[in-house]
């Protein structure tokens, strides 16, 4: 999948995720949240992943299965 797709898809799904999406993106979060990755900006009040530079409310929700949507392959899910 191009990235850039992906990324739209990451976005769209996070405007109104569905039940699965929801419960995928909710497991992803719990893992970013312990993953020394994490980091957040001040200036735009944003946690984002400091390995590929995604912002994390919308990474989360990327249409990538399993380890291949996290660049660390941090994700079961």
């Amino acid at each position: 999948m191009l990235k850039i797709v992906e990324i739209a898809k990451a976005w769209i799904a996070a405007a109104n995720p569905t039940p699965q999406q929801q419960i995928i993106a909710e497991y992803r979060a719990s893992v970013c949240d312990a993953c020394p990755k994490k980091a957040y900006n001040d200036t735009i009040n944003l946690y984002y992943c400091s390995e590929c530079g995604c912002p994390l409310n919308k990474k989360i929700f990327s249409p990538v299965e399993g380890p291949k949507a996290c660049p660390l392959a941090k994700w079961e899910k």
